[in-house]
């Protein structure tokens, strides 16, 4: 069975050798390591890449990868921005993603490449000069008020939490307390796969039980299995069901649909709540 990735290779016209070598090991720092003796004729080079390897091989036609690509990862935001402008300053083009840590570039024979830096995930409470970019957030995904535990709530004025990847706001949640139950109201991950919305939930449970409540508690439908999914990898567990309440926010928001996440007809409320 297949235990890990040993090697990538990236094809390249003949006589690519001393490119390859300017490129891949003296621009982006990469170990050559000598090709086994029956393969040296084939021409090419190798290189070390970590516990894996890059080979730059010799094909004929040759026709550059312009989507398929390696990611070549370093151990930090400064080394990726040091390796941008080393590669800009010898002519590489360097397009950054926004607001992520990392960039695509293209060797010399037009071969796409992706260098990227470990994502640093925190959350910390919303500062007050942060409010207007909170407010507009929770409007548009929100409206001005949620329905929430027999309670109307305006999110934008409630205590918030937000989610930073390398210093870029990346996702927002508002809770609020009443006697020693805390309710998450909202959650939005403004950037999918970095995890934000799991820093959020964990950073409104640590702001809740410094506030002495005894239980976070959260609302959402049956239809939302990323959310459910969440709550649930975060200790949360189903305590109600609210049959009631889709119809109740309906009279409140007309604009919900009928149906939501994948199709699925949104017919009840759950609420889960995690002991704190």
């Amino acid at each position: 069975m297949i235990a890990a990735l040993d090697h990538v290779q990236v094809a390249a016209p003949r006589d690519c050798e001393a490119a390859a070598r300017r490129f891949y090991g003296d621009l982006l720092g990469l170990e050559e390591v000598a090709k086994p003796a029956p393969l040296q004729a084939r021409g090419g080079v190798w290189f070390r890449c970590g516990p894996q390897q890059l080979h730059v091989g010799v094909q004929e036609p040759f026709a550059p990868a312009a989507k398929a690509h390696p990611g070549l990862r370093v151990a930090t935001r400064g080394q990726l921005e040091e390796l941008a402008a080393g590669l800009a300053a010898a002519g590489h083009r360097v397009d950054w993603e926004a607001h992520d840590a990392r960039f695509h570039t293209d060797d010399p024979w037009g071969n796409r490449l992706e260098l990227l830096a470990p994502i640093s995930l925190s959350a910390r409470a919303l500062r007050d000069d942060e409010r207007p970019w909170a407010a507009a957030v929770l409007l548009a995904r929100w409206g001005e008020e949620v329905l929430g535990d027999g309670a109307v709530h305006r999110p934008a004025e409630l205590p918030a939490v937000v989610a930073e990847a390398t210093g870029v706001r990346v996702g927002l949640a508002t809770w609020t307390v009443v006697a020693d139950i805390a309710e998450l109201v909202t959650v939005d991950a403004l950037r999918e796969g970095v995890g934000a919305g799991g820093a959020l939930v964990e950073a409104v449970a640590d702001a809740a039980r410094a506030a002495r409540c005894r239980v976070l508690r959260v609302l959402t439908t049956n239809d939302n299995l990323p959310a459910l999914r969440l709550y649930q990898r975060h200790g949360f567990a189903l305590t109600g069901l609210l049959p009631g309440a889709v119809a109740a926010e309906r009279a409140h928001k007309p604009a919900i649909p009928l149906r939501g996440h994948a199709g699925i007809e949104i017919r009840v409320e759950l609420q889960l709540e995690r002991v704190l």
